[in-house]
């Protein structure tokens, strides 16, 4: 059987470099880390060039990463030609969603897209036990018995004389 090449399995189908759709996601990758990936079309980039002109060239591209759990935010400086960043949080299991804009020269923020809310999970164990998680009855009336410091030879005389066991050895073979 012959290995099939990239281009048989695929049929010849590419995926696209963009879908034209302005859209801005928000995943959590961990506790003090976001990732987030955008596409901005040419339409909507040039709405905002039409709007403001030339100092839409000259601002500066930047993520604002909303923290809602206590109303902080803080900027990330973006590359205009990136559509994908990880973005770092200070906080663990809080909510956090992210717009990205311009900040023109007069330092005003124009938001361009707005992301989904997402929450970071936590940075440590639940201390929540749900009690609807049961040990299985076999479980509980399974006898179980440590083995301590018993040698071998002591622990298997102990299971012989409780469980009517006996090893077998070798010069019984």
């Amino acid at each position: 059987m012959c290995k099939a090449d990239r281009h048989e399995l695929n049929a010849g189908w590419k995926l696209p470099d963009a879908y034209e759709i302005d859209r801005l996601v928000l995943l959590p990758k961990d506790p003090h880390w976001l990732f987030a990936y955008w596409e901005v079309t040419a339409k909507l980039e040039n709405r905002f060039r039409m709007r403001y002109g030339a100092d839409w060239d000259t601002a500066r591209l930047v993520m604002r990463i909303h923290d809602l759990e206590n109303g902080g935010q803080k900027e990330v400086t973006l590359d205009c030609h990136s559509d994908n960043n990880y973005l770092q949080v200070d906080h663990a299991d809080h909510a956090y969603y992210v717009e990205m804009g311009r900040i023109l020269p007069d330092g005003s923020f124009i938001s361009m897209l707005t992301s989904n809310t997402i929450r970071t999970p936590r940075n440590s164990i639940s201390a929540v036990i749900d009690p609807s998680w049961k040990m299985f009855a076999f479980w509980r009336q399974q006898p179980h018995f440590s083995v301590g410091g018993s040698s071998s030879f002591e622990f298997q005389t102990g299971l012989a004389a409780t469980e009517s066991f006996t090893p077998v050895t070798k010069e019984e073979k």
